[in-house]
């Protein structure tokens, strides 16, 4: 109790010693004067015994046990008073450290959303999302709907199961609580509300979605199980974000009906504010029943067999499967059991081939689990390594904003050195001091943080615009939690001893006679070995700052040139002026004939636009990540073992309309490309580039060969009718593969599938000029039918090199500043040594040492240090680099010409920063340095 009283009430508690150690005190002096004492040879006496009166208080206070945070509390109280007595120290100091805080708590509260943060849902840690693996590709999967991989063993892998897989599944369920489908198609739906048409992202799911993940409706009701059935009429719920947006958070909408793809849907309920779906970054509008996919997007199941339809076929797979653990069960239990419902499924669905394929498997996967409690991992597989090297280098960033302070802390020290010395020789432990200077440290680490949380969260808004800007349906909230704030704080603390414990230790190790007898910062040509152990020190720092400038700036180099590299590369096209544009009509009930009459008339109305050169549609972008692949068959060509799949050869394939060449510039070496007249009813045709005649024909004549889609028995279903020159179809980094290129109007039914095709229009000049020209003409075609992803050929080619400009543009920005922080902190050391060494250089200058000594002098030992760091982080870049391989492009990470530009720059500027202090070394006065001090 008496503790807690010491702590809270120490005036008092001090009061109450004082008194007790005077009542023991004037006992003693009465004893002595009845032994026959003076008074004053009793007080003496009693004195002599008690002994020194000042360290019993001391030993007193020590039993109270509350010693430790008042000591504490009085090293807060005289370290503000330091940093309150040097502004500018501070100031520089704390905004040091809050640049390097604040860009790792930026970059953090990135990684945090992206890969940390649960679900908005009831225990997200209970939620498991089901995929196969397999050693080969499942013989009886024809067509999947959604991402595969292959994982660390190897194995195929995906997140989608067909219909009657799930149905099984959920039925015979007996190891989770709940079980839950939704489509791993990326839906795009026009939403129609009172004759008002706008794109909406939109998302099938099964009637357990959202009991199963304990969402709630803020007004109205979610989906349930009785919605989500062939003869329920259809109902949707939205988003908050999306009923704030469209409908101004009016809560009568409740009841109304919307129409979606032109399907009429009756409004269910508005889901809670927080829930934005089950995928990080993706932000969806409406949720519909699964079973009202044939409706919403009809033609997806024209590919089927006869009678087949997406809720029968079990070769189709599109569904992911998701489902909440109950307690208490294993997941290997849980495992096991859905292993064998996935075998009793699959076991009837087609009978196994009779020759087995390298790639392919007889035997059925394998369920596995994988966590879903912080969403689906599309993000995270995108962004996870990209955001953990910029933490990385981030990372470097707030190392040399340590050296940077601790370099300040150690001038600092040395003009501090007789304070301390007065301190030591009044009996201050030498502990205690380092204590009380190490807390100065973490005050102007905990300043840092504070403002460096400010930085971050402006920082963080920057980067998540640019992220949004530079790639589509990317949404990413960030605002700061207890993780971020958590983060923050321990990395403050780590600072705080990182740059404050060398600077402590080493201001208070000193000769005191020595510092006694000297002046505050007189150093200067004493040669001791405390001051040489901080010369040593700070040329350390230094030299290290360079080093991990390096790094940066090499790393930085190497993704500026990589996307230089890409940008400048040839794409086999011509893509300046030409806009382009999304429209799927089947939104609006075109089928069909109709379906391709309306590209037709489309794109004769675009090329009698006033300005418009040419104009053309096709399945797919130029340039894009989303790339069509099929199983074709060559007349007379017979492929070896490794270039089929399932007995065909698999390339890639457009399916493109008229003029499709003309409008990209792509050249034509052989025959005709697609014309007007290649339309359902005439001859099939076909034209390949490059690479397919190279690879399949070698040096005879393509024009004339015959191919088909599937076995050998359509190997002649389709001419080639020409050859085009190779341009990019998928990523940038690759080079162009064997390319089909089909005519849109014969093929509607193979490839269209929901209809969706991207329009390209060549202008006279900036395309955006045509933006407005080209959403009218299509308005005055069908007012119902919005438009998406309108963009330039140019921004479409930005948007593939997102992950290529963010490195380049973060990493250079961070090792700018890198440099910067270096530069400060190489001028602040030569400063400081040219202060150090004024009567040296005084005495040098009176023997007769010209100024261009002196100049050459001070600059050679900062060009000294800036040549061991450079050496050092030239090792450093060589052995780390080669960890970036997969990120660059047409650059070795051991590229010579950009090691030798960075060391080159860092020396440049490091003479330019030993520069001022050479020069105003040089313009000393001899007589006033001798006199220095």
């Amino acid at each position: 109790m008496f503790n807690l009283r010491a702590l809270f009430h120490k005036n008092r508690a001090e009061q109450e010693m004082e008194d007790e150690l005077r009542f023991h005190l004037e006992r003693q002096i009465e004893q002595n004067i009845a032994r026959g004492m003076c008074a004053q040879e009793a007080r003496y006496a009693a004195l002599r015994t008690f002994g020194n009166v000042g360290q019993v208080k001391e030993e007193c206070r020590d039993t109270w046990g509350a010693r430790m945070i008042s000591e504490f509390a009085q090293d807060l109280r005289y370290g503000f008073r330091q940093l309150r007595r040097n502004p500018g120290f501070t100031a520089v100091a704390v905004l040091t450290l809050a640049l390097g805080i604040g860009a790792n708590t930026a970059i953090f509260s990135l990684i945090d959303a992206v890969m940390f943060k649960l679900l908005p849902v009831r225990q997200p840690e209970q939620l498991f999302v089901l995929h196969w693996a397999s050693q080969g590709w499942p013989y009886f999967i024809h067509g999947l709907d959604g991402s595969s991989d292959k994982d660390k063993n190897g194995r195929h892998t995906s997140t989608a199961f067909s219909y009657p897989v799930f149905e099984a599944i959920h039925s015979r369920n007996r190891a989770f609580s709940g079980i839950f489908g939704l489509s791993d198609i990326d839906a795009s739906f026009n939403m129609n509300v009172s004759g008002q048409s706008a794109l909406a992202s939109g998302e099938f799911v099964s009637g357990d979605y959202f009991s199963t993940l304990g969402v709630r409706a803020i007004i109205g009701r979610t989906i349930t199980p009785a919605d989500d059935a062939d003869a329920a009429a259809p109902v949707t719920v939205i988003s908050y974000g999306y009923w704030a947006g469209r409908f101004g958070r009016d809560p009568s909408v409740v009841g109304k009906t919307i129409t979606v793809n032109g399907v009429p849907f009756t409004l269910a309920g508005v889901s809670a504010p927080e829930f934005f779906g089950l995928q990080p970054g993706r932000r969806i509008d409406a949720w519909v029943p699964l079973h009202t996919h044939p409706q919403v997007l009809p033609g997806w199941d024209r590919w089927l067999p006869k009678g087949e339809t997406l809720f029968t076929a079990g070769q189709e797979w599109w569904v992911i499967v998701m489902g909440r653990l109950r307690p208490g069960v294993a997941e290997q239990q849980a495992r096991a059991e859905l292993t064998g419902t996935l075998q009793q499924t699959t076991a009837g669905i087609e009978t196994p081939p009779a020759h087995k394929s390298p790639d392919i498997s007889l035997s059925p996967p394998q369920i596995e689990l994988a966590s879903a409690a912080n969403g689906l991992a599309a993000l995270r597989r995108e962004f996870s390594q990209p955001l953990l090297i910029l933490m990385a280098v981030v990372a470097l960033v707030l190392l040399i904003a340590c050296a940077n302070v601790a370099n300040l802390l150690l001038a600092r020290a040395t003009s501090r050195q007789k304070e301390v010395a007065v301190r030591l020789a009044l009996g201050a432990g030498r502990r205690r001091l380092v204590r009380q200077l190490l807390t100065e440290g973490l005050m102007l680490a905990a300043a840092g943080g504070a403002v460096g949380i400010l930085l971050a969260y402006w920082a963080s808004g920057v980067l998540v615009a640019f992220m949004s800007s530079g790639k589509e349906h990317i949404y990413l909230h960030v605002s700061p939690d207890l993780r971020v704030l958590g983060f923050t704080a321990f990395i403050s603390a780590l600072t705080g001893v990182l740059f404050g414990l060398a600077p402590a230790l080493g201001g208070t190790r000193m000769a005191l006679n020595t510092a006694l007898k000297e002046g505050a910062g007189s150093l200067a040509g004493k040669g001791g070995r405390v001051r040489d152990l901080r010369s040593l020190l700070g040329d350390g720092l230094v030299a290290s700052q360079i080093a991990m400038s390096m790094l940066l700036l090499v790393g930085a180099a190497l993704f500026v040139r990589t996307l230089t590299n890409l940008a400048n590369q040839d794409l086999g096209f011509t893509q300046r002026n030409l806009l382009l544009f999304g429209v799927d009509p089947t939104q609006g009930g075109y089928r069909g004939e109709k379906l391709v009459s309306f590209y037709q008339e489309l794109r004769h109305r675009l090329e009698s636009l006033p300005g418009v050169r040419s104009a053309t549609f096709s399945q797919h972008m130029l340039v894009d990540s989303g790339v069509h692949t099929a199983g074709i068959s060559i007349q007379g060509y017979t492929p070896g073992p490794e270039e089929t799949s399932g007995g065909t050869i698999v390339t890639r394939v457009n399916s493109v309309g008229a003029r499709f060449f003309e409008t990209f510039g792509i050249p034509l070496l052989l025959g005709r490309t697609v014309g007007e007249g290649d339309i359902e009813g005439s001859p099939k045709v076909g034209v390949i580039n490059q690479a397919f005649a190279r690879k399949y024909f070698k040096d005879e004549d393509a024009i004339g060969r015959r191919f088909g889609f599937g076995g050998e028995k359509y190997s002649s279903d389709i001419a080639i009718v020409g050859v085009v020159g190779d341009s990019i179809y998928g990523s940038l980094r690759e080079t162009p593969l064997p390319t089909i290129y089909v005519p849109y109007a014969q093929n509607v039914a193979h490839f269209s599938y929901a209809g969706k095709v991207f329009f390209e229009v060549r202008t006279a000049g900036n395309p955006k000029g045509w933006i407005t020209l080209v959403r009218r003409t299509v308005q005055d075609l069908d007012k119902n039918l919005p438009l998406f992803g309108v963009k330039t050929q140019s921004e479409q080619i930005a948007e593939a090199t997102f992950q290529e400009r963010l490195f380049a543009s973060l990493t250079s920005v961070f090792g700018l500043l890198a440099l910067l922080l270096t530069c400060i902190g190489l001028y602040g050391v030569m400063a400081y040594s040219v202060v150090q060494r004024t009567r040296e250089i005084g005495i040098r200058m009176a023997l007769g040492a010209e100024k261009n000594d002196v100049l050459r002098m001070v600059i050679g030992q900062g060009i000294k240090l800036a040549l061991i760091g450079v050496a050092i982080g030239v090792a450093g870049a060589l052995a780390l680099t080669r960890f970036l391989s997969s990120l660059l492009f047409g650059v070795k990470p051991t590229d010579p010409l950009t090691f030798i530009t960075v060391s080159v720059v860092l020396i440049a500027v490091a003479l330019a920063a030993c520069y001022i202090p050479a020069r105003r070394a040089a313009k000393a006065d001899p007589m006033v340095a001798l006199r220095y001090e």
